[in-house]
C-alpha cells in the first residue's frame, strides 16, 4: 500500500505543456478562449503569449512565413499532446495543422530542424541554363543516339558459364522419383 504522501503528491501533480499557434489572430480575448477550451482538463495556469519572428518554421512546413505564438500551459488533469491539440483546434476553430503541442520535456530536448528547401518556381524549359550548347546534348536527338550507342556497347555477364552448364548430367529418360514409370488410371469397369 502506498503511503499518504505519495497519494498527496499525485493529487497535486501538474502537467505542463507548450502550445504553439501559427497564423492565428491574437485578439485580446485569446487567453480567455484558450482557458475555456482547456476547462475540461482543469487549468492550473496559462502563461503570457510570446510572439516569434515571422519566418518559415520547421514545425509548420506548409504554412510558409508566418507569425507563431508560444504559450506555456499547466493542467491538473492528465492528457496526451495529440488529444490536447485536437481539443484546441475544435474549440478555437483553427486548423489542426496550425497547432503544435509538446510537453515541457519534449520542448527542452527538441532539436532544431532545418527548413526544407523551396522548389524552383516556373518551368524548367524557360530556364536559361538549358540554352547553352552543352545543355542541348542532354536532351533531344543527340541524347537518344547516345543512349542507343551505350546500350549496344554494353556487355552482359551471366551467372552460369557454358562450362558449368555442360558439366551437369541430363536427367531425361530416368525413372520417376515416385517409383513408377506410368501412372495407373482406375478402370470404372473393374472397380479399382
Amino acid at each position: 500500500m502506498k503511503p499518504f504522501t505519495e497519494y498527496f503528491m499525485e493529487l497535486n501533480h501538474k502537467y505542463d505543456f507548450t502550445v504553439r499557434l501559427a497564423g492565428c489572430d491574437m485578439s485580446s480575448d485569446m487567453k480567455s478562449r484558450m482557458e475555456s477550451a482547456l476547462a475540461m482538463y482543469v487549468v492550473e495556469s496559462i502563461g503570457s503569449f510570446r510572439r516569434l519572428p515571422i519566418q518559415e518554421h520547421a514545425e509548420f512546413p506548409g504554412m510558409g512565413p508566418c507569425e507563431v505564438h508560444v504559450v506555456e500551459v499547466s493542467l491538473k488533469y492528465p492528457t496526451i499532446t495529440d488529444q490536447l491539440r485536437r481539443t484546441l483546434a475544435e474549440k478555437l476553430q483553427m486548423p489542426a495543422k496550425s497547432i503544435l503541442v509538446r510537453t515541457r520535456l519534449e520542448e527542452a530536448h527538441r532539436e532544431p530542424q532545418p527548413v526544407a528547401p523551396k522548389a524552383k518556381d516556373g518551368s524548367l524549359l524557360n530556364n536559361p541554363e538549358l540554352a547553352a550548347e552543352s545543355a542541348q546534348d542532354l536532351v533531344g536527338h543527340a541524347r537518344v543516339s547516345g543512349m542507343l550507342k551505350s546500350l549496344v556497347s554494353r556487355k552482359y555477364e551471366f551467372a552460369a558459364k557454358e562450362e558449368t552448364a555442360a558439366a551437369m548430367p541430363d536427367a531425361t529418360g530416368t525413372t520417376s522419383p515416385v517409383g513408377s514409370h506410368q501412372n495407373t488410371i482406375p478402370s470404372p469397369v473393374r472397380g479399382k
